[in-house]
C-alpha cells in the first residue's frame, strides 16, 4: 500500500507537469480565471494586478529581469507563477502590505543599508503599520453546503492545481480553494486550507535566514520573488518556532530551474524531511489552535501526544548510562509485527542523551515523509519535528539537547528495522 501511493504520487506530479509544461505565464492566468467563482474572478483580477507591481519591485530588490507575459513555465501542483508564491492569492490588505514592505527593502537597498539593523529598521516600521486583529475566534467546524448565498464559506473544486487565497477573505461570499490533479495527498489538501485559514509559508517567515539557506541561482530569475520574506507571516506565528516539518513549508527544489537544490536547511539533517505533503504535524495544529481555539485547549493533558496519527500508541522506555545498549527493532523481533508503529523513550535522567544508528532499513525516499520512516526528535523542545530517514541509514550520530530522545519507527515492510546503541554524554 505504501509504495502504490508513492508510485501514485509520482505519476499524478508528472501527469500535471505534462499538462501545464512550457504554456505562457499569460495563458497559465488567463486559464486560472476561467475555473474561479464570480467573486474568486474579482479577487484574482485584483491580486493580478499587484503580482504584477511586485514581481517588478523584486526584479529590483534581485537585480534580474522582471517576469513576461511570454515567458513559458513548466508549471507543477504548487507552483503556478499566476500565484503568490506558488499557491496562494492576495487580498487588497496583504497585496499593499507586501507592496509597502517591498518597496521599503528596495529603499535600503539603494540607501546601501543592509544587514541586521537595515532588516530590523524594516520590520520595526512595519510592525507599527500592522494590524495584529484577528477576525475569527471560535474553534474550527466545517459544515458541507450546497449553498452559501449571503455567507462566507469555502469552495473546494478540481481546478489547476492547488492553490488558495490567504485567511477569510469576505463575511459574504464564497472563496475559492483548488485542489486539483496532483493535490489529492492529505497534507497538501491541508496546506491549502491552512491557507484559506490564515496561514503563510514557512520559508517566508521572517527568521527563516536562522534556519534554511536559499539557493537563488538555481531558481529562475522570474521565480525568485517566490522566496522573499515577509513579516506579514510573522504575525500569524504566535511564538511557535520554526519547524522544518511542517506541511507550510515547501520541499527542497521548490521553483528550481535546474532540478538542483533550491532550499538547504541549515541542519543537513533536515534536508529529505523539508516539504513533507502526509498530513499536518503537531505545530501545524497548535498555530490553529492559537488563533481559533485558543480558550478550548485547557487542562495537564491538553497538548500532550507529539507524533500524529489515529491511535494512542504505548511508549517504550529505557534508561540510558554512560556505557553503549543496544536496541534492535524489525525482522526476529517479536514486539514489533510488520506495520506496527513504536514510540521509544530513552531517558538520561539529567543527562544528556547519544544514540548511534549502526544500521536501519526503511522505504527508500527523497522526500522523507513521518508516517514512512525514522523520525527522532532529539530537540529539547519535543513538539518540532525531528530528521526523517528513509532508505538504509549506517553509523548515524545524534545527541540530544536535554535528557531525552525520542523514537518513532515505522515499519511497513518486512526488511524494515533499526539496531542502535545509547549512552549517556
Amino acid at each position: 500500500m505504501t509504495v502504490l501511493r508513492q508510485i501514485l504520487f509520482t505519476l499524478l506530479c508528472l501527469h500535471i507537469v505534462a499538462a501545464f509544461g512550457g504554456l505562457t505565464r499569460l495563458r497559465i492566468q488567463q486559464q486560472t480565471r476561467e475555473e474561479l467563482s464570480e467573486h474568486g474572478k474579482k479577487t484574482f483580477d485584483k491580486h493580478q494586478k499587484a503580482m504584477e507591481q511586485l514581481a517588478k519591485l523584486s526584479s529590483q530588490i534581485h537585480g534580474v529581469k522582471p517576469p513576461k507575459d511570454d515567458d513559458k513555465f513548466n508549471m507543477g501542483p504548487m507552483s503556478n507563477p499566476s500565484m503568490y508564491q506558488g499557491d496562494m492569492i492576495l487580498t487588497e490588505h496583504q497585496a499593499g502590505y507586501l507592496l509597502n514592505e517591498a518597496k521599503m527593502r528596495l529603499e535600503a537597498k539603494h540607501a546601501n543599508k543592509t544587514g541586521t539593523e537595515a532588516e530590523k529598521e524594516i520590520v520595526d516600521k512595519l510592525k507599527r503599520q500592522r494590524n495584529k486583529k484577528h477576525v475569527l475566534e471560535t474553534c474550527i467546524r466545517f459544515q458541507k453546503s450546497q449553498s452559501f448565498k449571503g455567507r462566507h464559506g469555502l469552495r473546494i473544486f478540481p481546478g489547476r492545481g492547488c492553490y488558495s487565497n490567504i485567511g477569510p477573505i469576505s463575511a459574504d461570499n464564497v472563496q475559492d480553494v483548488s485542489i486539483g490533479q496532483g493535490c489529492e495527498w492529505n497534507g497538501i489538501v491541508q496546506h491549502e486550507v491552512s491557507h484559506a485559514l490564515g496561514l503563510f509559508h514557512e520559508q517566508s517567515r521572517p527568521d527563516r535566514d536562522d534556519y534554511i539557506n536559499i539557493n537563488l541561482n538555481n531558481v529562475a530569475p522570474n521565480q525568485r520573488h517566490n522566496y522573499d520574506k515577509t513579516t506579514l507571516a510573522e504575525s500569524e506565528s504566535f511564538g511557535i518556532p520554526y519547524d522544518y516539518g511542517s506541511t507550510m513549508q515547501y520541499d527542497k527544489k521548490s521553483f528550481s530551474a535546474n532540478g538542483k537544490l533550491s532550499m538547504v536547511p541549515k541542519n543537513h539533517l533536515y534536508l529529505n524531511t523539508i516539504g513533507q505533503i502526509d498530513k499536518m504535524q503537531f505545530n501545524d495544529i497548535k498555530l490553529l489552535n492559537s488563533i481559533y481555539c485558543h480558550d478550548k485547549c485547557k487542562g495537564d493533558k491538553a497538548g500532550l501526544r507529539i507524533f500524529p496519527g489515529n491511535g494512542c500508541y504505548a511508549v517504550i522506555g529505557n534508561v540510558a548510562i554512560d556505557k553503549p545498549q543496544d536496541v534492535s527493532i524489525g525482522s526476529g523481533c517479536d514486539a514489533f509485527g510488520l506495520g506496527k508503529r513504536c514510540v521509544y523513550e530513552i531517558k538520561g535522567n539529567g543527562k544528556k542523551v547519544q544514540i548511534r544508528i549502526e544500521v536501519g532499513n526503511f522505504y527508500p525516499s527523497e522526500r522523507c515523509l513521518p508516517e514512512m520512516a525514522l523520525q527522532v526528535k532529539y530537540y529539547k523542545d519535543k513538539t518540532l519535528v525531528g530528521p526523517t530517514f528513509c532508505g538504509r541509514i549506517n553509523n548515524q550520530v545524534l545527541t540530544s539537547e536535554d535528557d531525552r530522545i525520542l523514537l518513532n519507527y515505522v515499519g511497513t515492510m518486512g526488511s524494515h528495522m533499526l539496531k542502535l546503541k545509547y549512552k549517556t554524554v
